[in-house]
């Protein structure tokens, strides 16, 4: 560093001093505020949200704690016919009516969400075959695919479209078990409690009868909007009354009675089988 030549020293009045010391205290002023406040503003500025994540839980379940609603989603249907293609077409546009009907409310509890996989065959894909048979329609976690074979789901609902919208947005209920960490909590306290244990087939139930009540949620969501009358939801959250009473599925009465849980209140929190009386799932 290279110094300046020397210069005459000049004695500082007291006006002088005054003036540097209001100086000083100035930028000493300015400084202290930029220490104190850029930090603050830096964090604000460039804190990252927290990342989605499930939450594995059953009853405290974000999802269920937080009485969130599925808005008014108008779906807009093609013709519906028995054929391969025209049912593909008629699955694949329901399904964009309930990603439509349930991202918000996945999102605003800032979990994961995914779109999911629809598949007409009868493969089990990643998930492993019931002892009783193809179902009609069923939701594998594993590889995220909502199976809905032709044949079984024709059959298993007499090929009424109202009944076909209420299976697709019960296997889809599923769905947002598994984005939510649900389905991960259910299944390993079936896994730990045997599946065809009594404690196993209770968890079956609950999860099974709250799949119902989200397919409620989100008939009512749709009803009386675009190609959905409220006849025809109505008709599709009646149809779960007509289970088949299987034991890791519910009784008749109580399949029909969450679906409608969820058609008239249209509330997360109002499907929470978790923490409802054992009678309640039977």
């Amino acid at each position: 560093m290279v110094l300046p030549s020397a210069a005459p020293v000049r004695r500082m009045s007291l006006a002088d001093r005054l003036v540097l010391f209001g100086v000083v205290g100035f930028a000493l002023a300015i400084l202290l505020v930029v220490r104190v406040i850029a930090p603050t503003d830096a964090i604000a500025g460039t804190a990252q949200a927290e990342p989605p994540r499930q939450v594995v839980a059953l009853a405290t379940n974000p999802l269920l704690t937080y009485p969130a609603s599925l808005a008014p989603t108008t779906c807009d249907l093609p013709k519906f016919g028995r054929a391969a293609d025209q049912l593909r077409a008629y699955l694949e546009a329901e399904l964009t009516c309930l990603d439509a009907a349930w991202k918000p409310v996945v999102t605003a509890l800032n979990m994961p969400f995914q779109l999911t996989k629809l598949t007409m065959d009868n493969s089990s894909g990643s998930c492993k075959s019931r002892d009783d048979g193809t179902p009609v329609a069923f939701y594998c976690g594993a590889d995220n695919e909502l199976h809905m074979p032709l044949q079984t789901v024709l059959d298993g609902t007499d090929g009424v479209p109202a009944v076909i919208l209420g299976v697709m947005a019960h296997e889809y209920g599923h769905h947002v078990q598994d984005m939510s960490g649900i389905l991960l909590a259910e299944s390993r306290r079936e896994a730990s409690a045997g599946r065809d244990t009594p404690a196993g087939l209770e968890l079956s139930r609950r999860l099974e009868l709250q799949a119902n009540c989200f397919a409620g949620m989100f008939l009512a969501s749709v009803a009386g909007r675009g190609s959905v009358s409220r006849s025809m939801a109505g008709d599709g959250a009646a149809a779960f009354a007509d289970g088949g009473g299987e034991k890791d599925h519910g009784t008749a009465q109580n399949q029909g009675r969450w679906a409608e849980v969820g058609y008239q209140q249209n509330k997360t929190a109002a499907c929470n089988t978790w923490s409802a009386a054992q009678g309640d799932v039977s």
